[in-house]
């Protein structure tokens, strides 16, 4: 038997598997509901919500950085900086944090020797560049889950595959409601990369490629817009479901914050363009963030 029936078998292996799995979950369905006072009793028995530093000082001044369980998209046009982003994101929660990194676009020669030449993560980020399957990638983020990894980044929504017949705006439905449900379900954080459509780059629409799903499922909506004539970036957030509050500023120069308070926030506005060593904090208050003008 051939390499590629050979996976073709454990592919359709592991989806008999998984519906066998969510069979028995709704006929075993017997749980008793629980009451706000549970509820309340059971949250606070495992600890205080931990959010995870990314070393760029909107994130971090405007959201306190990324918390778990958090489902965050983050979009913008062919060429945008959606990947660099992203990446820097992960170097800086991967000097502390062992983190998952799929990556499904960018050679393995170039992701290696332009974008993650620090070698102080090696040990932290786990690359995985051939299991693009949404069933795969939920596996491996279960799998990864029981080994402590709390944090995950794909590249991007339109290399994953999804073994049944489906229509494009149907395929990102389900791809989008997998992924946040991981999140609620597991307490992880999910970065996932995204496209605007050129209709909507042409008319100044920020809204994902592919279907309405996606901003719905959302705890994190992330966009890049390019201005072409000076070729400037700004980084808009246009949903955050726990500060519940919009921003957008400049991040053309892709830099870093210099440094942080004791309480994991940003006080410098003079950056560095090395990352930040970053390491998970409790939130123990509310943060009185100021507003920001369009």
């Amino acid at each position: 038997m051939d390499d590629r029936k050979q996976q073709l078998l454990e592919k359709l292996e592991l989806e008999i598997q998984e519906k066998q799995r969510v069979i028995e979950e709704l006929s075993e369905h017997t749980e008793e509901l629980e009451t706000l006072r549970e509820v309340r009793a059971r949250v606070n028995a495992k600890g205080k919500t931990i959010k995870y530093l990314t070393g760029y000082p909107a994130i971090d001044n405007e959201m306190g950085g990324f918390s778990e369980g958090s489902f965050i998209n983050i979009a913008g046009g062919n060429f945008s900086g959606k990947t660099s982003l992203v990446l820097k994101i992960i170097e800086n929660i991967a000097l502390n944090n062992r983190t998952v990194f799929f990556s499904f676009e960018m050679y393995e020669n170039l992701l290696v020797t332009n974008k993650l030449r620090n070698t102080k993560i090696d040990e932290n980020l786990v690359i995985v560049q051939k299991k693009n399957n949404l069933i795969d990638i939920e596996l491996i983020i279960r799998n990864e889950y029981k080994k402590g990894v709390r944090f995950f980044s794909i590249d991007s929504m339109m290399k994953i595959r999804v073994l049944e017949k489906m229509q494009d705006h149907q395929k990102v439905s389900l791809i989008s409601a997998t992924l946040s449900k991981l999140t609620q379900e597991l307490g992880v954080i999910i970065i996932l990369i995204n496209q605007v459509s050129l209709t909507d780059i042409r008319d100044k629409r920020l809204e994902f490629k592919g279907s309405g799903d996606v901003s719905y499922d959302s705890d994190v909506s992330l966009f890049i817009t390019v201005d072409e004539k000076d070729n400037s970036r700004l980084l808009h957030c246009k949903k955050d479901r726990i500060n519940e509050r919009i921003w957008k500023t400049d991040i053309t120069d892709n830099s870093y914050v210099k440094n942080y308070n004791n309480k994991g926030y940003s006080t410098n506005r003079y950056y560095s363009k090395e990352p930040v060593v970053t390491t998970p904090y409790e939130m123990t208050s509310t943060v009185d963030i100021p507003d920001i003008e369009y």
